[in-house]
C-alpha cells in the first residue's frame, strides 16, 4: 500500500486534488453536523421548510455539477471552473456570517454554497485525470484515497468544534471559518496548480454539450444513479437527523453531534483505504450491498437507545458502512465514464446530490407521518431497496471483473 500511496502522492495533479479535498472536508465537516440545528433550532425554519430549502440547494448542486462536468470535458478548463466555485463558497459563507437570517440562509444554501460544492466532484475529476495520464496510479485506490481524505477531515474537525461550542461559542462563527478556509484553498490552487495542466494541453472530449448530456442521461446510467442515490440518501439522512435525534430523543447536547460525526468519520478512513484491496475479489455492486446492510445496523436502532451513553457503540457500524458506501460508490460512478474525467466527476456529483434530494424528501415525508426515529427507519428501507435494485441490474454478480478474468472466466 505504501508504494501505491507514494505513486499517487508524487503526481502533482493528484496531490493537489487530495490536499484541496482535505481542506474542503474541514469546511463541510464544520457545518454539516450543525446545519439542521442552525436552520431549525436557531433560525426557526419548520421541518418542511428546511427540507424544501435543502432540497433546492441539492438540486442546484446537481444541475451545476452536470454542467461543470460536461463543460470541463469539452474545454479542459478545469482550473478556471474550480477557481470560480471556490470563490462562490467564500461569498456564501461570508454572507451567512455577516447577515445571519432566514433570507440569507436561503440565498447561501440554495445558490452560493451549492454552486461552490461542485468543487467536491471536480477534485475527483482531477484525480481521474491524473490516473488517465499516469498509468501507474491505481484507479480504485485513487478515488478511495481522495474520498478518505475528505473523511479524515470529518474525523478531526467536529470534535474541535464540539469543544468550542461546549464553551459557549456561537454556531454562526462556523461560517467565518469556512470563508477563511476557502480563501486558503483558493490560494493553494493558484500556487500549486501544475504548470503543464492548462486548458490548451488538457484532453478534450470532442463532443457537443448536448451529446455529453445524453451520455449522462442514458437509461442504464440513470437506473444505476437512482439506486446509488437511494443508498447514499440514507447516509445523507443521518447528517440531517443526527443532531436532532441527539437533542430531542437521547437527551444529548449539540456538542455530542460533532463528537459522534467525528468518530464515525475516523472509522471511515481505514475502511476506505482497505476497500480497494477487497475490490480485487468482490464486485463493486456486491460490496455496496454489504455496506448498506452494515449501515442500517446503525440507522435503525440509533434513535431507540435510552441515552447517548448507550448509543456511542453505533459509531462502529455507521463508520464501516459509510466508509464502504461513500468510497466504493465513487469508483462505481467513475467506471461508467472512465475516459471522461469531467463526466465521471459529474456522475459522482449527480449521485451525491441526488442522495441529498432523496434524504430531504424522506425527511419531509417522514417527519409529516412520524418522528425523527421513524424517519431514519424509512431511510434504512430506501437503502435496502437501492442495494437490491443495483445488484439486480448488475445481474447479482458477486465477483470482481479482475478476479473472474484471472480465473479465465470471460465477463
Amino acid at each position: 500500500m505504501l508504494t501505491t500511496i507514494s505513486i499517487c502522492w508524487n503526481d502533482k495533479l493528484w496531490r493537489l486534488s487530495f490536499c484541496c479535498i482535505l481542506f474542503m472536508g474541514v469546511v463541510v465537516a464544520s457545518l454539516m453536523p450543525y446545519l439542521s440545528i442552525i436552520g431549525i433550532e436557531r433560525l426557526g425554519f419548520s421541518d418542511t421548510t428546511y427540507a424544501i430549502v435543502t432540497t433546492g440547494g441539492a438540486l442546484m448542486s446537481l444541475l451545476a455539477s452536470v454542467f461543470v462536468g460536461v463543460y470541463t470535458d469539452q474545454t479542459g478548463r478545469y482550473r478556471e471552473v474550480l477557481i470560480t466555485s471556490i470563490a462562490l463558497g467564500i461569498i456564501g459563507s461570508l454572507a451567512m456570517y455577516l447577515m445571519p437570517a432566514k433570507g440569507t440562509f436561503i440565498l447561501a444554501h440554495v445558490l452560493m454554497i451549492p454552486l461552490a460544492s461542485t468543487a467536491f466532484t471536480q477534485y475527483f475529476a482531477l484525480g481521474q485525470l491524473a490516473a488517465n495520464r499516469n498509468p501507474k496510479i491505481d484507479r480504485d485506490f485513487s478515488s478511495s484515497a481522495i474520498r478518505a481524505g475528505f473523511s479524515l477531515s470529518f474525523a478531526l474537525t467536529p470534535p474541535v468544534w464540539a469543544f468550542f461550542i461546549a464553551q459557549g461559542m456561537d454556531l454562526f462563527i462556523i461560517y467565518a471559518v469556512m470563508a477563511v478556509l476557502n480563501i486558503f484553498i483558493l490560494t493553494l490552487v493558484f500556487t500549486s496548480w501544475p504548470k503543464d495542466q492548462t486548458s490548451d494541453n488538457n484532453e478534450k472530449s470532442g463532443i457537443t454539450f448536448f451529446q455529453g448530456l445524453r451520455e449522462l442521461t442514458a437509461l442504464p446510467v440513470m437506473i444505476r444513479v437512482f439506486a446509488i442515490s437511494a443508498i447514499l440518501g440514507a447516509v445523507n439522512l443521518y447528517n440531517i437527523v443526527l443532531g436532532l435525534i441527539i437533542i430531542n430523543n437521547l437527551d444529548g447536547i449539540e456538542a455530542q453531534a460533532g463528537l459522534f460525526a467525528g468518530g464515525v468519520a475516523l472509522i471511515e478512513v481505514p475502511v476506505m483505504l482497505i476497500s480497494p484491496a477487497i475490490l480485487r475479489y468482490v464486485s463493486k455492486s456486491a460490496f455496496i450491498g454489504v455496506g448498506a446492510l452494515i449501515y442500517i445496523i446503525y440507522l435503525i436502532p440509533f434513535g431507540t437507545m435510552s441515552s447517548m451513553t448507550s448509543a456511542w457503540w453505533l459509531m462502529l457500524p455507521a463508520g464501516i458502512g459509510a466508509g464502504i458506501l461513500l468510497s466504493v460508490s465513487v469508483g462505481y460512478m467513475q467506471d461508467m465514464m472512465t475516459h471522461r474525467p469531467g463526466a465521471g466527476g459529474a456522475l459522482v456529483s449527480v449521485s451525491h446530490f441526488s442522495a441529498a434530494i432523496f434524504a430531504s424528501g424522506v425527511f419531509a415525508f417522514g417527519t409529516s407521518v412520524s418522528d425523527y426515529v421513524g424517519t431514519s427507519w424509512i431511510g434504512a428501507g430506501c437503502a435496502i431497496f437501492g442495494a437490491i435494485l443495483l445488484m439486480g441490474f448488475d445481474k447479482w454478480r458477486l465477483r470482481s471483473k479482475a478476479y473472474l478474468l484471472k480465473q479465465g472466466i470471460e465477463v
